[in-house]
């Protein structure tokens, strides 16, 4: 449910999400599984310690823009060999997507660290039928993928800093429905704003509605965002979500974006592109995803543009 709050300074009342999110650790992994199917999100606590939030935030720091206001990000390529970033390939996280996933695991090359991501209520476009030539593979009960994001600061009402998100709203696949957002937000009118700590891992299925939590500029830390996408390991499902960044640039022609916009997403994908496995991971990565079997994803070296 939604709560309201009357604004001291205009008498008006306004709605904010609920900020008490279920949560459990990385040695809850089989005890999340009926959460994760259930609400479409789980939130995992304390993956990072603090001085490991404090070494990454650092690096963004040092590699991203320093306008406040920016919007800016760090690429794959350079994100991968960022040993600050490793904890992508932390052995824990991994043998708890395993299980999430059902005992197989695909990582895929859409690796980034997002600076100051604001976003309205969407379901992405790499899992809505809306965007995608074939998008049968949602519609599939045996379907399993998930988008991973690790925030470099608390979720706080006001500020902001992470996610919120419409429990259950992933479940439109189970009825057939396509996820038109007036829809989606009639269904499924609950809304949690996920109270994610700094280091907190958040695992939600790639069909669930959500947003950036909204903020009133009072926020004091740059809002700092590192997201990767896994799923099981199944040929159709996987050659899909590849499809879909092999066209996402045609389909962004069509967007009538901000020239600058417009560069920065062409690029991101063509360096998406580059990732290749050994050679754009580290060593210590390359090692814990060989050992559990864990395929990296690759476009095909034609889609290299």
């Amino acid at each position: 449910m939604t709560v309201n709050v009357r604004c001291m300074a205009t008498g008006r009342r306004s709605e904010r999400p609920p900020m008490n999110t279920p949560s459990i650790t990385l040695d809850d992994a089989e005890r999340a599984l009926p959460l994760l199917e259930e609400n479409g999100y789980l939130l995992v606590r304390d993956v990072l310690p603090p001085e490991q939030v404090e070494r990454a935030r650092a690096r963004c720091d040092s590699y991203l823009l320093a306008d406040e206001d920016a919007e800016n990000e760090i690429e794959a390529n350079a994100l991968l060999r960022m040993p600050e970033m490793n904890f992508i390939f932390d052995e824990r996280v991994v043998r708890a997507l395993r299980t999430w996933m059902g005992g197989s695991l695909v990582y895929y090359p859409n690796y980034i660290a997002r600076l100051n991501r604001r976003t309205g209520w969407h379901v992405d476009n790499g899992f809505s039928p809306l965007f995608l030539p074939d998008a049968s593979h949602v519609y599939d009960p045996g379907f399993r993928h998930v988008q991973c994001v690790v925030y470099l600061q608390d979720n706080r009402p006001g500020p902001g800093g992470g996610l919120d998100v419409r429990p259950g709203s992933h479940r439109w696949a189970a009825t057939g429905d396509v996820p038109e957002d007036d829809h989606l937000t009639r269904t499924y009118p609950d809304v949690v704003s996920l109270d994610s700590r700094a280091g907190d891992l958040i695992v939600f299925d790639g069909r669930l509605m959500h947003r950036g939590t909204p903020q009133d500029g009072s926020a004091t830390h740059r809002k700092y965002g590192v997201f990767w996408s896994a799923s099981r390991e199944d040929r159709r499902q996987r050659d899909r979500y590849i499809e879909y960044f092999q066209d996402r640039v045609d389909y962004l022609r069509t967007r009538n974006l901000p020239s600058e916009e417009f560069r920065r997403d062409v690029e991101r994908h063509r360096l998406m592109g580059e990732v290749r496995f050994p050679d754009s991971y580290l060593p210590e990565a390359v090692e814990i995803l060989r050992r559990h079997s864990v395929t990296p994803a690759e476009l095909p070296r034609a889609a290299v543009r």
